[in-house]
């Protein structure tokens, strides 16, 4: 029997991480490791800027005063993470995608979870694990990856 091979996405606010699991017993290899500091249209957000402002293309937008601008940053790093997750899913060959994050930034990722990678999603754990290391993650995806 072929061992069914898992990719799991951990992320946070700022950091995400890509492992991938060749089956029970296998243990996980880390593939990617992604921070938001490597994007800085992310780590910009919009602190800075005022209730309004001009788009590249010289339209004009608002932007609502009471708008966290951490929550433009988070979404900002979802969009880089799945973009990340797209372009690793073929190579990966993987059969399975397993997902692992604090409650906002697991939403922002499901919002945005599109094609293979949406239709093999087998769970997403509203667990932080991105911080840990690779030997200690084992018990925390228990239950959905035999490691």
């Amino acid at each position: 029997m072929t061992p069914i091979r898992t990719l799991v996405l951990l992320a946070g606010a700022e950091d995400a991480r890509i492992l991938v699991n060749d089956g029970v017993g296998k243990g996980l290899t880390e593939v990617l490791a992604l921070s938001a500091s490597q994007f800085p249209e992310v780590t910009r957000g919009f602190a800075d800027q005022k209730t309004r402002g001009i788009a590249p293309d010289g339209v004009s937008f608002g932007v609502d005063p009471g708008t966290d601008p951490a929550d433009h940053d988070r979404a900002g790093f979802a969009d880089r993470v799945i973009e990340a997750l797209d372009q690793e899913w073929p190579a990966a060959r993987a059969d399975r995608l397993v997902m692992a994050a604090n409650p906002k930034m697991l939403g922002l990722l499901r919002a945005r979870l599109k094609g293979a990678p949406k239709a093999a999603l087998a769970a997403d754990l509203d667990k932080d694990l991105v911080h840990l290391a690779v030997k200690d993650l084992g018990p925390h995806l228990d239950g959905v990856l035999l490691v």
